[in-house]
Order: C-alpha cells, then structure tokens, then sequence
C-alpha cells in the first residue's frame, strides 16, 4: 500500500472508499477525543460498557485490561473491571506496565489494594505484582484512536501491542475499544500490524475475519 500522508480515493463498486495514513488519522483522532465535552464522552463511556456487556465471557478465564490515559480521554475501562468484578468474579484480570527502552510490557493480575504510580508520559501503571505470562491470556482489550473495517487499528505508534500480541497464543480475543465508527481503510498497514478479532464502539460490535 502507498505510504504518503495525503488522502487517497478508491472507487469500488460506485462507492468512494477513502484511504488515510496512521499520521494523519491519528493527529486527527486524538482531536476528536480531546473535543469531546465531560458530559458527551460519559455518554459515550456508558453507551461502550452496554455494549461490552453483550461480548460472550464465558470462555474466558485471564481477561488484560489497558488502564485508561485520562489525558488522552482514552474510554473509561475503570468501568469495564467493575463490571467484570461484580458479574464475572471467576475472571483474573491483568494489568500491564510498560517499557519504553524496548517497547515491551510486562502483565500482573490485578488486585484492589495494587499500588500504581504514574511513569513519565503520565500513564498509571503497577509497581509490583503478580507475573502473568502472555501466552496464558484470553482476552485483551485493546487501546486505539480508530480503526478501520477489515480490523486494523491506529494506534500511538510505538507498537507495544503488536509486540505483545506476538507472545500470545493464536485464538487471543483481541477487542479494540472505540468511541468512533471506523473508517474504510488505513492505508498504510503493514506486515507487522495485527488485526482486532472484534471492535466495541459505543452503537455496534464488529467481527473481523482474520487475513
């Protein structure tokens, strides 16, 4: 796929599909996030969590969480281990902490009393746990400012994901969390990008067929 920033056109069976670069959408994904009001992005928050409801848990046993980046307006996953804690207290939840010198995360379970401290980029992070093993995970909820219809996601560019999903076993759930509808098509994916198995926004779920 071309790799230039500037929008491109397709034309595909009389519909214009529009391609866009991960620089571009992600300069203008993480402005759509900060423009939202307090009020708008709460609704948006608990429109996501109805509709993670209605994703099947029941086979699921290790479950990672992302702790959200208030600063970005990242969706409100808070919301998403209480959920978990009341209705689904069979499920481990895991947390991660991250290392920016390799761009590698290491992943604890969750508990209340685990003590988080803030890294220099402002993100909440554990400072001890117990170790999980990525290769044992079932499920992981994936940050991302959009994504588009066959599953790709953008995301702030530094990979700890993809990494990630590398050490995980081959059916891993891997769900993106959206306040925005995806768009057509990013045009400059490439071998290394993983795709999402589904995608929650706050109107649809979408299932993705792995390529």
């Amino acid at each position: 796929m071309p790799s230039s920033s500037y929008r491109k056109q397709l034309f595909c069976h009389e519909k214009i599909i529009e391609m866009k670069s991960k620089k571009e959408l992600r300069h203008t994904y993480r402005a759509k996030r900060c423009q939202l009001s307090i009020a708008r992005e709460a609704v948006l928050n608990s429109m996501l969590l109805n509709q993670f409801m209605k994703i099947d848990l029941s086979k699921v046993s290790l479950l990672h969480v992302f702790i959200p980046i208030e600063k970005y307006h990242e969706p409100n996953t808070y919301a998403i281990i209480n959920y978990l804690q009341e209705f689904y207290p069979q499920i481990k939840i895991v947390v991660s902490r991250s290392n920016f010198e390799d761009y590698s995360m290491r992943h604890y379970l969750f508990d209340t009393q685990m003590r988080f401290e803030k890294n220099a980029w402002g993100i909440s992070e554990p400072t001890a746990g117990v170790e999980v093993a990525p290769s044992d995970i079932d499920m992981v909820l994936v940050p991302l400012l959009i994504f588009d219809l066959f599953g790709y996601r953008v995301g702030y560019g530094k990979g700890f994901y993809d990494r990630f999903f590398s050490q995980c076993k081959v059916d891993v759930q891997r769900i993106g969390l959206s306040f925005f509808e995806p768009i057509d098509v990013i045009m400059d994916r490439n071998e290394l990008d993983v795709q999402l198995t589904q995608a929650v926004t706050p109107y649809h779920i979408y299932h993705f067929v792995n390529e």
